[in-house]
């Protein structure tokens, strides 16, 4: 088990589709093992999209009338399905003889306790659901994420008495090869791109005076979030320029092509 504190790499990617998006994460995951470090990339959506979790059906998803027509992907890590594109999405990799590989709660809560301290800092009363409100959802729950919730999702409680909270930031995982790949999504204010059933209130939504939310005025908060994360590792924060790649570009378009095939968006 890795006891040295290093600095946490972080990239800042521009907007992909999902399939790009998948493929380098499971790069992401690949490269933390290689260097046996701790990396995040930060990314965003080039259009509208929805991300199936890699147990779920791919037919549920089609026939839901409230996400006709928008493409769809599927994530190797588990969850809901989620609608894209007024959300953060944030990879995290870490490499299996880091300790917080150890426990998938661990790293759960590592990096959703930094986001309640980061929003915290701004006036958002955000908390971590400890299963004290309506029951957790089993694996074969609600279609999409943000209708989920498992214990350590980063919620806000609801306006109005009896209400269920709001669900902001959630997260599911994947163990791939050497190392543990965390997709969390950060939702920053509700999609119009998607019918009312699909739709989830955000940040924006949720606390427009502590804004902006958007990702290119808003990203203090994600910097904040990263500083966070970084100060429980013991280490700090190293921005990567650019965006992230891989040093084997060939592996990443095998998977890139992995991604984009039938075979493994209609898996299931």
């Amino acid at each position: 088990m890795s006891t040295t504190p290093a600095p946490l790499s972080v990239w800042w990617d521009a907007p992909a589709d999902g399939p790009t998006n998948m493929a380098l994460d499971e790069a992401l995951a690949d490269e933390a093992c290689r260097r046996g470090a701790v990396l995040v990339r930060v990314s965003t959506w080039a259009r509208p999209e929805v991300s199936l979790g890699a147990f779920q059906r791919f037919a549920d998803a089609r026939a839901c009338a409230a996400l006709s027509g928008l493409p769809i992907s599927r994530r190797p890590s588990g969850g809901g399905a989620i609608v894209h594109g007024s959300d953060v999405t944030l990879a995290i990799a870490v490499p299996r003889g880091h300790g917080l590989a150890a426990s998938a709660q661990a790293l759960y809560d590592t990096a959703h306790r930094a986001m309640v301290e980061a929003l915290a800092g701004r006036g958002v009363p955000a908390r971590q659901w400890s299963g004290t409100g309506p029951g957790a959802d089993p694996p074969d729950g609600p279609l999409l994420c943000f209708d989920r919730r498992s214990t350590g999702d980063v919620v806000v409680d609801a306006a109005a008495p009896g209400r269920r909270d709001h669900k902001i930031l959630g997260s599911a995982q994947r163990r791939l090869r050497g190392a543990v790949l965390q997709h969390g999504s950060l939702l920053l204010e509700s999609n119009g791109g998607v019918g009312p059933a699909a739709r989830h209130e955000g940040l924006a939504d949720l606390f427009p005076s502590a804004g902006p939310w958007a990702l290119t005025a808003g990203r203090g908060l994600l910097q904040e979030w990263l500083d966070r994360l970084a100060t429980s590792l013991g280490g700090g924060v190293v921005e990567e320029p650019g965006s992230f790649r891989p040093t084997d570009a060939a592996a990443l378009e095998e998977t890139l092509t992995r991604y984009r095939g039938g075979a493994w968006i209609e898996r299931r």
